[in-house]
Order: structure tokens, then C-alpha cells, then sequence
């Protein structure tokens, strides 16, 4: 059992775990493809407005190179008042690579190469950032001489800026946004563990009570309230626990009743038996003891026989077939026809014969020799006139069927255990009129098994009514 309790706890514990790395997941992801997006969003509007402008900015500056390509002193002075309003650095270039032009007026005279400068000399644009003592945006442009319609590069324009400013405020925004979001995950971490222990609580309580009804505790239920899945798992729990006390509970009344009914007749024979085996004598007294256990070993096998019925009415269920109701009935009152003529009761089956159900036929029959039976069994012998009438009556949703009797009735404490095994009322406690009480049981569980309805409606020194109501979907009539 502590390995059982040590494993449902290790299963909870992984729940309740799965669904707070669930709920993080939910949080965690959309919040780093937030991010993500949002700051490769930011950068690309930042920059690529800063690297449209700073090329347009070079191809003007290509265009003045170009035409005072050959009066150096006038388009460095150009240059140099160019400089001054977009706040960068310009360099004009020869084919040899030579600085023609620094607005700085570093590198003039020199010479220098990158990856601007030689796609520049082939007629291609390019922008390249650098990082040196701050991070720097420079773009290469050629200046393009067109002759005779041949393109070819003269030269090349240089415009670097510094975008450190650009590269801290992303960065800005981006500790500014993982802030956030750290926060926000700290706070979903909270809420998830909170509401993963708030769904797994139910299923703790459950898995304990289940547990206790394990050592036993049959019957017991939870006390939670939920509209959900695990408000209806806990309904259907607590059914079951319930549905487990009661046939628990059954078991252990029909296992006494069926010991106490084999017991009575097997003390009876006991006892006729040890009578016979020590001292009597005389040959009508072993006759009498003699018959006295053929009844009881009559009634013994009458039990057996009906809990054998019982047994596999349980085990077999039904067979369901469209019959003619009052086939069975008139099949029924044949079989008991010695019983009630000895008694002298009128027995009347007043059903038409165009209804027919679907049922099965077999079990139906032992309904009706079990019902006219207990009508013969219990007639009232006082009156005169002695009847059972049998009738049918088709109603908007249902056919009802109705076997009454003019007996002596039941009394109105008996009536709720009626259909119990073993259950007898004060007239029968006696076993005069003989049974073990089980045949009503068997009439209930036959009209369950087929989806209908037995009431019963009886008072004493009146008669009893049986009415059997069976839903429209399970019967026609003929026309």
C-alpha cells in the first residue's frame, strides 16, 4: 500500500508539475517571439531609415565628384561644407585607390581598400557597419563616368556616420523590454503554479479517497463544487463510491439471507433425520418425516433454482424479439392453470392481440408467471368472488400493462421493499403460502434489463396492482 500511495503521489506531483511547465511554456514562448520581433522590428525601422538617407546623401555627394572630378581644390571645399551638414565624414577616392578627399583631412594622399571601396570601383553600392571606438554606418557609392553609353566607376564616395546613439537606444529598449518581460514571467510562474495546484488539488483528494475506500471506506464522497471536467469526474466518483457501499452492502445482506434461507430447511431435515436415526420407530412417523423432507428439500431446490435465474439474468442479459404480448400472457395463465382453478380464482386476459413488443420472450413469460403466480399465491379466500384480470392499454408515449388482482394486499411499509431479495411481507413470513422472496427481485432486474418501468399499487384486503410501462420505441401495434 505505500508503494500504491508513493506512486499516486509521484503521478499528482507530475501532474501538477506538467501543467505549471505548461502554463510557463504559454507564457515563455509568445513572450520571447515578442520580443524577438519587437526589437528585429525596431532595428530594421531605425536603421534601414538611417542607411536609405546616408546613401541618398552619398549618391549627391557622387554626383558633385563626378562633375568636378577634375577641379580637386573646388570639390574639396564643396565637400567640406557638405560635410558639416550631415554630421559624418566624407572620403573621395580614385581608381587607384587613392584619397583624393578626407573632410577630416586625415587621410588625404593615401591610400586605402575595403569592401565599400572595391564594390564601389565595380558600380555596386554597399553599406557595412564597423566598430572601432564607437560603432560606425559607411557606405560606398561609385561615381560613374557614362561615355559613348559605357558606364564605368572613376571613383568612389565614402560616407561614414557614427550610430552608436541608434545601437543604445535598441539596447535601451531592449533591457526595458526584458525587464518587462521577466516580470511579466515571474508573475505567470506565480499564476501557473497557483492554478496548476488549484486543478491538481481536486485530484489529491481524489486519489486519497480513493485510496480510503481501497482500505475499505466504501461510501465515501468529496465535497467539491465545480462546474467543469473534474466537477463532473468528482459526480461520477462519488456515484461510484456510493454504487460500490450499496452493492458492497447487498452482497453481504444476500450472502446472509441465501445462508439463512439454506440454513432453515437443512436444520429442519437435520433434525427429522436425528429423530429417525435415534428412537422412532413407528413406520407412519418415518412416512410423515420422510414427506416433511421432501418439502423442505422441494424448497431447497425452488432457492437454487431462483438464484441460478438471478445469477444469469445478470450474466446473460436479454435477447429481445418483436412478440405478441398477449401470446405470453395467455402461455403464462396456461402454465398456472392447476394452481388457480384448485383455488378457484378467475384468471381473465383482457389485452388485444395486435400489440407487439420487443422483447425477450422468455424472460417476459417468467415476468408474468412470477406476477400471476404471486396473484394466485396471495388471493384473498374470504371473498367470493376471487379474479386476476390481465389488461393493456396504449397510451401517447407508452403501452401499459396491468395485472390486478382482488387479494389481500400489502401494507403500505412493504411496498418500498417489494422488489428486494429475500424480502417478505408480514402475510408470507410464515412460508405457508411457500418462496424465498426472490421471484420480485427477478421481475425487477427483467424489466430493467429491458428499459421499462414496474410501479406497484396495493391495499390491504383490497387487491394489488402491478403496472408495467413500456416506452413507445419498444412495441407496434397491428393494423
Amino acid at each position: 500500500m505505500d508503494i500504491i500511495s508513493e506512486g499516486i503521489d509521484v503521478m499528482i506531483f507530475s501532474i501538477r508539475s506538467k501543467l505549471t511547465i505548461i502554463f510557463i511554456m504559454l507564457i515563455l514562448v509568445p513572450l520571447a517571439v515578442i520580443n524577438y520581433l519587437s526589437i528585429s522590428n525596431m532595428q530594421e525601422s531605425i536603421f534601414s531609415e538611417v542607411e536609405v538617407n546616408t546613401l541618398k546623401s552619398a549618391n549627391v555627394i557622387a554626383g558633385i565628384s563626378r562633375d568636378g572630378f577634375d577641379d580637386i581644390p573646388n570639390l574639396k571645399s564643396t565637400i567640406r561644407q557638405y560635410s558639416t551638414q550631415i554630421e559624418g565624414r566624407l572620403l573621395v577616392i580614385n581608381q587607384a585607390k587613392e584619397v583624393l578627399i578626407d573632410s577630416f583631412n586625415l587621410l588625404e594622399g593615401g591610400v586605402i581598400d575595403n569592401k565599400e571601396i572595391r564594390n564601389g570601383l565595380n558600380l555596386q553600392e554597399r553599406i557595412g557597419y564597423y566598430s572601432l571606438d564607437e560603432r560606425i554606418l559607411q557606405v560606398g557609392v561609385p561615381i560613374i563616368n557614362a561615355n559613348n553609353g559605357e558606364r564605368r566607376a572613376i571613383g568612389v564616395v565614402i560616407l561614414s556616420l557614427s550610430v552608436e546613439d541608434l545601437f543604445r537606444e535598441v539596447e535601451g529598449f531592449r533591457q526595458r523590454l526584458l525587464f518587462i518581460s521577466i516580470t511579466a514571467l515571474v508573475i505567470g510562474i506565480l499564476v501557473a503554479f497557483i492554478v496548476s495546484s488549484h486543478i491538481a488539488r481536486p485530484i489529491i483528494a481524489l486519489s486519497d479517497t480513493a485510496k480510503r475506500i481501497g482500505r475499505g471506506n466504501l461510501g465515501e464522497t468529496l465535497d467539491i463544487k465545480s462546474k467543469d471536467e473534474i466537477g463532473r469526474l468528482v459526480e461520477n466518483f462519488n456515484h461510484m463510491s456510493k454504487e460500490l457501499y450499496r452493492v458492497d452492502k447487498g452482497r453481504m445482506q444476500f450472502i446472509g439471507d441465501v445462508s439463512h434461507e439454506l440454513k432453515t430447511p437443512l436444520a429442519a431435515m437435520k433434525a427429522l433425520i436425528d429423530s429417525l436415526l435415534y428412537g422412532e420407530e413407528d413406520i407412519d412417523v418415518f412416512k410423515e418425516y420422510l414427506r416433511d423432507m421432501d418439502m423442505e428439500i422441494d424448497r431447497l431446490t425452488e432457492l437454487i433454482k431462483a438464484l441460478l435465474s438471478l445469477t444469469k439474468l445478470e450474466e446473460t442479459g436479454i435477447n429481445p424479439q418483436l412478440t405478441p404480448i398477449k401470446e405470453e400472457v395467455d402461455d403464462a395463465i396456461k402454465i398456472l392453470k392447476p394452481l388457480w382453478q384448485q383455488k378457484g380464482i378467475q384468471v381473465r386476459n383482457e389485452m388485444s392481440g395486435d400489440v407487439k413488443v420487443l422483447c425477450d420472450k422468455e424472460r417476459i413469460k417468467e415476468v408474468f408467471i412470477n406476477l400471476i403466480g404471486n396473484a394466485i399465491k396471495y388471493c384473498d379466500i374470504h371473498k367470493d368472488v376471487k379474479e386476476i384480470k390481465i389488461k393493456g392499454k396504449i397510451e401517447k408515449d407508452a403501452f401499459t400493462l396491468l395485472i390486478e388482482d382482488n387479494g389481500i394486499g400489502i401494507g403500505e411499509k412493504d411496498l418500498e421493499h417489494i422488489f428486494e431479495k429475500f424480502y417478505r411481507t408480514d402475510f408470507s413470513r410464515s412460508r405457508d403460502t411457500g418462496g424465498a422472496g426472490i421471484g420480485l427481485s427477478i421481475v425487477e432486474g427483467i424489466i430493467k434489463l429491458h428499459n421499462w418501468r414496474i410501479e406497484i399499487v396495493s391495499q390491504r384486503k383490497v387487491g394489488t396492482t402491478f403496472i408495467i410501462t413500456i416506452p413507445k420505441n419498444s412495441f407496434e401495434i397491428s393494423l
